[in-house]
């Protein structure tokens, strides 16, 4: 095939991107921008998403959820060291929810107290110190000091819950108003109002509903309905709050609040792309925005003839993601991998029950430092010290032969639910002398013929920075009697085996052999976009630095590209290609 165009495209390439020193160092170090990977520091004794909190400008805490015994994990060094101490006898016990999931608490500056919330229907405590005297708030919206010696009856009777599940309190319009986001999983999310300092409470007026999705392909049955939940607010500066939430959907969906948090606009999706999963939203000391999920899609539904009731398998909950804006969100940078989940590949992923990298909170660490700790499971839960530079980067390379398969997301489903909505897995990639091998898989197991569900294509899915425009280059070669292999650039993780990757990415194309490309020979795919418009944004191909193809964008993105998914494209067993090298660039 021969492109005339493809002599000015060229050019523009060079342009684009002039002679680095190493990839993404410009010959100006001065444009250079490097950060240090995230450090883990610790494993935190309760989930993500509740129990984190600064104490002092070197303490930190991050209490445990646990029903025997009283204690948090604490760094008296600004987050750097972690020892495990008892709580004092004066601090709450968790007298309901879940031993796994730790309360919310916040400093509210405006009346010098923490407040304290069970994530589900809990009491209200409050406290000007962490180690000091907790008051619960009572039903007529007085303080109770003598909570630990009532009996259980009556601390249900004259002490004041919040209904549903709750995440962390926040204070708004100048610490006036006290917020509670809470959910009820079909109808919605809303909050808790309190407009003196946490004694009194009532629900705001709207409740954000979000529509379920609809079954159509890929899908060949329902999803689990969330109808927007899990909600996480920060106030803008423009007065508005901004709300997003876990949905059913594709995306998370944002609502946004001109008074307040009593009522809220039409629910619509947001930037960032997750489901079933929870996202925090807040702002760091130096004003910037930040958000933390699992930019993860699940594979398509299968034929599993289930209601909406529950899920049938999680498939999108290994990874974790971080942004920031410095623009009150209307654009976001980053969209990286904070970490893969150490078990993604196991075949044991079933035990133990949700072994999801979802769910997260932070605690600014000053200096472009942040923490974060994230995870919900015992196993997997981590505390990382991120370090804002790395967000902020603008190029990522790995090769195979000298970095293994660690940055890589490679594993295939055995479709059989097994364990708490999982699947167990199993390498639909291999390490081997020469690379990472890609091929359509002779494994039965990876079949659930009612579900019509087939997982035996093999892939892999990598991250780099977002970007509109950028430049991917793939060093590869087809081993003899390979049916080819999708290459695909993606605003989102897909997993590795799912086949509908290639018509969900932002560009895709097949290579497989013919006159360009040869079996058993190396050679160097670049991928140059420019754009991610649906129909007029293009992505020029070149093969050994030769014009090959230009492609079109098949969807839109919200944000840019972040992911290279690789898939094998037979649809029967064969030697498929070997990935040896991967670079990624953007503007």
């Amino acid at each position: 095939m021969k492109f005339p165009s493809l002599l000015i495209t060229v050019s523009l390439i060079t342009a684009l991107y002039p002679a680095t020193t190493a990839l993404g160092q410009s010959a100006n170090p001065k444009k250079t921008i490097q950060g240090v990977k995230p450090i883990e520091r610790a494993v935190p004794p309760a989930d993500g998403g509740r129990g984190l909190i600064r104490v002092s400008p070197t303490e930190i805490r991050h209490y445990s959820g646990d029903k025997k015994r009283k204690f948090y994990l604490v760094s008296k060094d600004n987050g750097k060291t972690w020892e495990e101490q008892d709580a004092p006898e004066s601090y709450p016990p968790n007298f309901g929810g879940l031993a796994f999931e730790a309360p919310a608490i916040t400093w509210i500056p405006s009346i010098k107290h923490f407040i304290r919330v069970q994530p589900i229907g809990g009491f209200v405590f409050m406290a000007p110190n962490l180690d000091g005297k907790w008051k619960a708030v009572r039903k007529d919206g007085k303080w109770e000091e003598n909570w630990a010696t009532m009996s259980d009856a009556d601390r249900k009777a004259q002490l004041l819950t919040l209904g549903s599940i709750m995440r962390s309190p926040i204070a708004v319009n100048q610490g006036k108003r006290i917020l509670v986001p809470a959910h009820d999983m079909r109808s919605g999310s809303y909050c808790h109002i309190s407009d003196d300092g946490g004694l009194t409470w009532k629900r705001s007026k709207d409740t954000i509903k979000v529509p379920q999705l609809e079954v159509k392909p890929p899908h060949k049955g329902p999803r689990w309905y969330n109808a927007g939940v899990e909600p996480s607010i920060v106030e803008l500066k423009d007065g508005r709050l901004m709300c997003l939430m876990r949905t059913s959907q594709d995306q998370h969906w944002q609502s946004f609040s001109k008074d307040y948090g009593n009522t809220w606009s039409k629910p619509e999706p947001s930037p960032f792309f997750g489901t079933l999963t929870m996202i925090t939203v807040g702002r760091l000391n130096d004003g910037r925005l930040i958000a933390l999920w699992t930019s993860t899609a699940p594979l398509p539904e299968g034929k599993h003839g289930g209601s909406d009731q529950w899920e049938n398998g999680f498939t999108n909950r290994d990874s974790h993601h971080i942004a920031l804006s410095s623009d009150e969100g209307k654009t976001w940078q980053g969209f990286r991998e904070i970490c893969l989940n150490s078990s993604r590949n196991a075949s044991d992923y079933v035990a133990g029950g949700d072994l999801g990298n979802h769910q997260g909170e932070f605690v600014d660490l000053g200096k472009g430092k942040i923490l974060v700790s994230l995870g919900q499971n015992a196993r997997h839960r981590r505390i990382y010290e991120i370090d804002s530079k790395w967000v902020y980067e603008k190029s990522r390379a790995t090769d195979l032969k000298k970095d293994g398969l660690n940055d890589w997301t490679y594993h295939a489903f055995i479709p059989k639910v097994a364990g708490h909505c999982a699947y167990n897995r199993k390498p639909g990639a291999t390490l081997e002398e020469d690379g990472m091998h890609i091929k359509f898989m002779d494994d039965a197991s990876l079949i659930n013929e009612k579900e019509e569900l087939d997982y035996r294509a093999g892939g892999a899915t990598w991250n780099f920075p977002s970007g509109e425009t950028g430049r991917v280059t793939l060093k590869f070669k087809l081993l003899p009697d390979s049916k080819g292999l999708h290459i695909s650039l993606a605003d989102r993780l897909f997993n590795a085996c799912d086949t509908s990757a290639p018509d969900l990415s932002i560009y895709s194309l097949i290579i497989k052999p013919d006159k360009n490309i040869q079996t058993d020979k190396e050679y160097t795919l670049t991928m140059t976009w420019k754009g991610v418009k649906k129909d007029t944004s293009t992505c020029t191909v070149l093969i050994d630095n030769k014009p090959y193809k230009v492609i079109k964008a098949q969807n839109t993105s919200p944000h840019g590209i972040n992911y290279l998914h690789l898939l094998s494209a037979a649809q029967e067993p064969d030697n498929g290609a070997v990935i040896i090298s991967a670079k990624a660039i953007v503007k």
